[in-house]
């Protein structure tokens, strides 16, 4: 057997267990930003989920463990697309979710073909990253859209301004025009397979990406010319005047006629026209948080082997880096500008930075590494001195404090997150004021998000807790061992006090992953089941009078070693989800055994009556469904699992459906805000495709009562 050995940092064992302090630069609070999609086949992507997660201070809420990709583009948006969505919409995270982090999975692309048109070489993938961004206007994907659709956040403006999925743009400003739209900003971490990067290498992008941010790195941008003007000409002309802009505000960049900046020790970011660069080879170094692309036709297509591949950045010491996965025809639109740079040096993210600087949008162009990335923000310090000690009940007062480096800014509003959820938002010095009796008993983790008064809002962040008891409702968590790998056993037992027992849910990452009914017990799961790396894991009661308590959460830390044992039988546990009537949602089945996650196949025994499962998913340990037209009441799901230890019983997960928040414009296919002809015409497109989309009261036809219901919507507009 092949032993598996991923050495990890101590730096992100130590952030992740909360005993590091933030190093050179402050917290940044983009973490809570970013909602990280894992793939629960893989080991790699939920050990570097862990790891990320810790790293970058995100919260619980914001992991959904969903396979990434798809069969292809159509099967996306009937089932990750509402997934994504819907997640946000039942966990109340969707006003601060504006980037989507996808952790390694195994493929990149998903096939899209006749879906956008181009008279130079015919579109038939999307980037798996892009097809996350564009979640938001999927209906006009669907419908036909040209290659040069335009990004409605891109801007060529030198005032950069903070991305939010929650605002429709328009030629990258907040608009209420027809022709404004919103997206995600999405992003892969890296690639596993051939021609990708291995687990360690992503492990050190994290890293390097997390130390960096906030400390304003000296350096220099490099923009080079080259001698093929097919990729190096559309980005010429901009790189006089921006290497001129960013020397002027104080930065480093040099515009250089080379292919790289060979005998360079200081590269901040590289931006060259190259089809084979030999970038790991070459003699220059690569700076944390530095981005570097090469503008090639096959930089992000890992199935050939010809021309350079964008994951040579990240070997080299990059950040991030951005790349075609496949043929994209030679359109200025499809790259981002020379732009970037000064976007990143001004100080937006990683992934703004991009996003602002292409004016297509991103259809087959991979987003890779670590989006999150801001060397450049004057990133705000926050403290809360009068955090709470020791238990608390009753309505407590806490008072932040925060401060800005930034000359021309200071410090404007500051968010409360309770349990990774916007609690308030208050101008800065105004004390907030906790109601503790609306919590459960137990633990609550609070987050303090002070933002500046910049065009880019920077965040800082602070993070603590409290332990709530106003009804003397107790549960307790505590571990049998704190260390292991992928085979150790962790005997996790849960004491809950107070009042009859319904039942309590072992919890990693806000999933399900062990449940009881008894008061005290012992749940079994496997490293496997949990990840590799950092690992935090809490608990949660509901007595049988609805109350809940949460424990205080416990720290493993997880080797990514397996030596591939046989073990006990799988064994399942069932729960009971209250859903929307009206909102996709994630159905996970939660087991636990030793085996490695990719040999475990799930199946669906008996679905549910009424509901729909999504495509795709077949044999993974989730499953979406989409409520029926008039969902009522209770329904049910039951599963099971095989691995090679054995095959488990049957399990059944309780559905409870309940009136979801209303959609105040169902006929607004294009999100814009506004219900008007071009919202007529895509659902006139949808119909005649029998598109899912189309079937607006969920009966699973597409038929007249949909028209009749559109037309409808279509003349009450927008409520």
């Amino acid at each position: 057997m092949v032993e598996s050995v991923i050495k990890r940092s101590v730096l992100g064992l130590l952030v992740g267990l909360g005993l590091a302090n933030p190093g050179l630069a402050q917290l940044s609070a983009d973490g809570t930003r970013a909602v990280v999609v894992v793939d629960p086949t893989r080991s790699d992507s939920m050990y570097l989920a862990n790891y990320y997660k810790a790293a970058r201070n995100i919260p619980d809420a914001n992991l959904l463990y969903l396979e990434p990709h798809t069969q292809n583009y159509t099967n996306f948006t009937m089932s990750n697309a509402p997934a994504l969505i819907g997640t946000l919409d039942y966990r109340n995270i969707a006003d601060h979710a504006d980037f989507v982090v996808l952790m390694p999975t195994g493929l990149f692309r998903l096939p899209a073909s006749g879906l956008v048109t181009d008279g130079c070489v015919s579109v038939n993938h999307f980037a798996i990253s892009s097809a996350f961004t564009i979640s938001r206007v999927q209906d006009e994907i669907l419908a036909g859209v040209s290659v040069g659709k335009p990004n409605g956040f891109f801007s060529l403006s030198q005032n950069p301004a903070r991305f939010s999925s929650q605002t429709r743009y328009f030629q990258g400003s907040p608009s209420t025009s027809t022709a404004a739209r919103r997206y995600y900003i999405g992003g892969l971490l890296g690639y596993p397979g051939q021609r990708g990067n291995t687990v360690q290498e992503m492990l050190d992008l994290i890293d390097r990406s997390t130390l960096v941010d906030g400390t304003r790195p000296a350096g220099t941008f490099y923009f080079m010319e080259t001698t093929d003007v097919n990729r190096s000409g559309p980005r010429d002309p901009a790189y006089p005047s921006i290497t001129a802009n960013i020397n002027a505000l104080g930065g480093g960049a040099s515009h250089l006629m080379a292919v790289l900046p060979d005998g360079q020790p200081d590269c901040l970011g590289i931006m060259t026209g190259w089809a084979t660069p030999d970038i790991v080879g070459g003699s220059f170094t690569l700076l944390p948080g530095s981005f570097g692309d090469h503008l090639t036709s096959f930089a992000g297509n890992f199935a050939t082997d010809s021309q350079t591949k964008m994951s040579q950045w990240i070997t080299k010491g990059a950040s991030g880096s951005l790349g075609a996965v496949e043929e994209p025809c030679n359109y200025a639109g499809k790259f981002p500008r020379a732009h970037i740079h000064r976007n990143y040096f001004l100080g937006m993210t990683l992934g703004e930075a991009y996003f602002r600087s292409a004016s297509f949008l991103p259809f087959q162009m991979l987003l890779y590494g670590d989006p999150l990335t801001r060397p450049f923000a004057h990133i705000p310090a926050v403290t809360v001195p009068d955090a709470p000690a020791g238990t608390v009940s009753g309505i407590i007062t806490i008072t932040p404090s925060a401060t800005t480096t930034n000359p021309g800014a200071a410090i404007n509003t500051v968010d409360l997150l309770i349990d990774g959820v916007l609690d308030q938002t208050l101008a800065s010095g105004i004390p907030f004021q906790i109601d503790t009796t609306q919590l459960a008993d137990g633990h609550h983790e609070l987050r303090v998000i002070a933002n500046d008064d910049s065009t880019m809002e920077t965040p800082g962040l602070w993070v603590g807790s409290m332990m709530v008891n106003n009804q003397n409702l107790s549960l307790s968590l505590s571990p049998n061992v704190a260390v292991g790998d992928l085979d150790t056993a962790f005997d996790l037992s849960v004491a809950a006090t107070g009042a009859a027992v319904q039942r309590i849910d072992l919890l990693h990452n806000g999933r399900i992953v062990a449940t009881t009914t008894n008061a005290s017990d012992t749940l079994t799961v496997f490293g496997q089941n949990l990840g590799a790396g950092p690992v935090k894991v809490s608990s949660r009661v509901t007595f049988a009078d609805g109350r809940t308590a949460i424990a205080m959460p416990i720290d493993l830390d997880i080797a990514f070693v397996t030596a591939a044992p046989t073990g006990p039988v799988p064994v399942t546990y069932s729960y009971e989800r209250t859903v929307f009537d009206n909102r996709s949602f994630v159905i996970e089945f939660p087991a636990s055994f030793v085996d490695d996650p990719s040999s475990a196949s799930y199946t669906v025994v008996t679905g549910p009556t009424q509901a729909s499962i999504a495509p795709g998913a077949a044999g993974n340990p989730y499953r979406v469904l989409t409520p029926q037209a008039g969902a009522s009441g209770a329904d049910s799901i039951t599963f099971r699992v095989s691995t090679p230890s054995g095959i488990s019983t049957n399990t059944t997960i309780s559905i409870q459906y309940t009136t979801g928040p209303l959609d105040g414009c169902i006929a607004d296919l294009d999100n814009n805000g506004v219900v008007d002809v071009l919202d007529f015409f895509a659902f006139v497109a949808l119909f005649n495709l029998s598109h899912p989309l189309a079937d607006l009261n969920n009966d699973g036809n597409i038929d007249v009562l949909d028209f009749f219901l559109f037309v409808q919507a279509f003349n009450i507009g927008c409520v």
